[in-house]
């Protein structure tokens, strides 16, 4: 039992040697960790820095991954057939009171209206162009007429 005791005492004294060890060890990499970082920091604000003074000098904005305003500008709407790949287009006159340019004019309205998330706005004009079975792509901004169906 004396024995058993010896070792008790050796395996806690050299835990505790081992635990201020990790505490001295750990404590200098997290120091070194947080000189790196304040480098980093130092460095990445440096070249931020260099970066504007550079856009200020030439004037060019697209250093910074903003496209200008002209690369920004969207595709007007426009009316497809099935020679331009709709493939359930019906080439048929719109509905009395609407042309092309109305219903152009109705999806740049929708397109805008969801923009600035007016969604009741946007909900109204899609409701309009159910029911004159006008179907439109968002993201080619391109739209067509279907067949009539009657009882909508």
């Amino acid at each position: 039992n004396s024995r058993s005791g010896a070792n008790q005492q050796n395996r806690g004294a050299r835990q505790r040697i081992v635990t201020s060890t990790k505490h001295i060890i750990m404590g200098n990499t997290s120091k070194n960790t947080a000189d790196a970082q304040k480098a980093y920091k130092k460095a990445k604000k440096r070249r931020r820095l260099l970066r504007k003074a550079e856009q200020l000098k030439t004037g060019n904005k697209s250093n910074t991954g903003q496209q200008s305003s002209s690369a920004n500008a969207k595709p007007k709407w426009h009316r497809v057939g099935k020679e331009n790949g709709a493939k359930k287009a019906v080439d048929r006159p719109l509905e009395k009171g609407y042309g092309v340019d109305q219903i152009n004019e109705l999806l740049e309205k929708r397109s805008k209206a969801k923009e600035v998330k007016d969604y009741a706005v946007s909900d109204e004009i899609t409701k309009t162009l159910v029911k004159l079975q006008i179907v439109y792509d968002d993201d080619k901004r391109a739209w067509h007429t279907r067949e009539w169906k009657y009882g909508m």
